[in-house]
C-alpha cells in the first residue's frame, strides 16, 4: 500500500497541500490569542485548539513516525513543496560549505529551543506559536529563493537531524530493488540534471542516488524518485528494528552536537513532569540566576543555555576524554560511541514523552471545540480544575501509560546494550565506559519514573 501510494502522481502532493492549508488554518487559530500571565499560559497553551494541536499532537506524532517508520512526515510536510516551487523560479545559488556542514540545522534548533521555548515560551502562547510558524515558512520561501532544490530540507529544517538520527532506529527504509539494474541504467533519472525541477518525478534534490544509500539519515522519502525510476527499481520495505544502529556509520559534528542538545532536552521533559525530579534538575540553573542575579525572561535563557548546552557538552567531553586517556580512543570516535550508546535510550525516552503528552491532553478536548480560542475554557479551568476529571483516562489509559512508563526504557536500554557490543572499542575500558553511559543515563528515567509513576 505505501509503494503504491508513492507511485501515484497525485497522492503527495495533495497530502502536502492538505497540511500547508492546517498549516495556516492554525497559524489563523493562534494568531490573535496572547497573555503575558505565565501562570494563565500555561492552561491556555491546552484550551486553545490551534495550540494543542500543534505541541500536543502534531510534535508528538512527528517524533513517534520517525522513531517507528522513519522520515514519513518529510513525505507530507508542507516546506518540501514550498522549497520545491521556489527553488524552481529562484535564483538557483549552490549551497556553501557552511549550509552543508550541518551546522546551521543544529544552531537554528538550538535557537527555537533555548531563545523561542525556554525565553519567550512560544509552545504556550499561541500568538507566538504563530509568530514562530510564520517565520519557519518566510525561511522555507527565502532559502528556495535563494538556493538551488531542497535546500530548506536538505541543510537548513530545525528538526532535519532529529529525523534522521531517530529514523536509524526505525522499522522502514527506501533503497533499490537491485542494484545491478540502477548500474546498467542509460538514462538515470533519479539524479539527471534535466529533471531536477519538474513538479513530479523530479531527481533527488537531497544529493543522493538511491543504490548508495545505506541508511535512513538523508533520505526524506519525498517519493519523486519512485515517479522518476523508468525502471521502477524503488521500494520502501521493512527491515531489522534499528538497524542502522549496527553499521559503521560515521557522524558529523553537528550531527553529534544536535543529540548532545537533544539529549539532555529529554531528561528535561521527563523529569520535569515531576515535582521531585524537576525540583533537582533546576538546582543549576536556579543557582546562576541567583548568583548573577538574573530575572525575567532571561532566566528561561540561563535555564535553557544551562541544561541543554553546558551540562551535556561537560558530560559528552568528559567521558570521552576519559576513553581518549584510559583507552587511547581517538576522541571523536569516543563522542561518537557515546552518542549510538546513548541514542536508543533517548529515542524511546522521547516516545515515551510523546505518548505522556498525547494522552494528558485528553480531557481538554471536551472544551476546546466550543471554545477555540480557549480564553473562557482556561479561566474555567484556572477557577476548578474538577473540569478536568476524566474518568476514562484515569481508570483505563492511565494503568497502561504507567507500564509502558517502565517498558519503554528498559527496552531502550536493552537495544543500547546490544548497540554497543556490536561496536567498533580499542578495548574492553573504552565498551565499559560506554556501558557505564547508556545505564547512567537509563537509570536516571527509570528511577524517576518508578519514583513517580509506580510508587507515587
Amino acid at each position: 500500500m505505501i509503494n503504491k501510494l508513492f507511485k501515484s502522481k497525485t497522492f503527495l502532493p495533495i497530502m502536502q497541500f492538505i497540511t500547508l492549508v492546517a498549516f495556516i488554518l492554525l497559524i489563523f487559530g493562534a494568531a490573535s490569542i496572547t497573555t503575558n500571565d505565565a501562570v494563565f499560559a500555561k492552561t491556555l497553551r491546552n484550551t486553545n485548539l490551534a495550540n494543542l494541536i500543534v505541541w500536543s499532537y502534531w510534535w508528538p506524532l512527528i517524533i513517534a513516525t520517525a522513531i517507528l517508520f522513519g522520515r514519513f512526515w518529510c513525505s507530507i510536510c508542507p516546506m518540501e513543496m514550498i522549497t520545491s516551487f521556489f527553488g524552481k523560479i529562484g535564483l538557483k545559488r549552490k549551497p556553501g560549505r557552511v549550509l552543508k556542514s550541518g551546522w546551521i540545522i543544529t544552531l537554528f534548533y538550538a535557537v527555537i529551543l533555548i531563545v523561542g521555548i525556554h525565553t519567550f515560551q512560544i509552545h504556550r502562547i499561541p500568538q507566538l506559536m504563530a509568530l514562530y510558524m510564520l517565520i519557519l515558512l518566510a525561511i522555507a520561501v527565502i532559502t528556495g529563493f535563494i538556493w538551488e532544490k531542497r535546500t530548506f530540507c536538505t541543510y537548513v529544517c530545525p528538526i532535519g537531524h532529529l529525523l534522521g538520527l531517530y529514523s536509524m532506529v526505525s522499522f522502514k527504509k527506501l533503497r533499490v530493488k537491485d542494484s545491478s539494474v540502477c548500474d546498467s541504467c542509460k538514462t538515470k533519472d533519479c539524479i539527471s540534471t534535466k529533471n531536477r525541477y519538474k513538479f513530479t518525478g523530479r531527481s533527488c534534490t537531497s544529493e543522493l542516488f538511491p543504490p548508495k544509500i545505506t541508511d535512513n539519515r538523508n533520505c526524506i522519502l519525498c517519493g519523486q524518485c519512485y515517479k522518476s525510476c523508468s525502471n521502477d527499481n524503488i521500494v520502501i520495505t521493512k527491515r531489522r528494528f534499528a538497524a542502522d544502529l549496527f553499521k559503521n556509520i560515521k557522524l558529523s559534528w553537528a550531527e553529534m552536537g544536535f543529540f548532545m542538545i537533544v539529549s539532555a532536552f529529554v531528561v528535561y521533559e521527563i523529569l520535569s513532569e515531576w515535582s521531585v525530579s524537576k525540583h533537582i534538575i533546576m538546582a543549576l540553573p536556579h543557582f546562576i540566576n541567583h548568583l548573577f542575579n538574573v530575572t525575567g525572561l532571561l532566566t528561561g535563557t540561563v535555564k535553557a543555555v544551562s541544561l541543554f548546552i553546558l551540562l551535556p557538552v561537560m558530560f559528552f567531553f568528559g567521558l570521552a576524554l576519559l576513553k581518549k586517556v584510559l583507552a587511547k580512543e581517538n576522541f571523536k570516535d569516543a563522542v561518537m560511541q557515546l552518542v549510538f550508546a546513548m541514542l536508543p535510550v533517548t529515542a524511546s525516552m522521547h516516545l515515551l514523552k510523546a505518548l505522556l503528552k498525547t494522552t494528558s491532553r485528553i480531557p481538554y478536548w471536551k472544551y476546546v471545540f466550543a471554545d477555540p480560542e480557549g480564553v473562557e475554557t482556561a479561566k474555567a479551568v484556572l477557577q476548578n480544575h474538577d473540569m478536568l476529571n476524566n474518568h476514562v483516562l484515569t481508570a483505563y489509559i492511565t494503568p497502561v501509560v504507567n507500564i509502558l512508563a517502565i517498558l519503554i526504557p528498559l527496552s531502550g536500554l536493552v537495544l543500547a546494550f546490544f548497540v554497543i557490543k556490536k561496536m567498533k572499542h580499542t578495548s574492553r575500558l573504552s565498551q565499559l565506559i560506554s556501558i557505564f553511559t547508556a545505564l547512567f543515563y537509563a537509570s536516571i528515567f527509570i528511577i524517576t519514573l518508578i519514583w513517580w509513576r509506580i510508587l507515587g
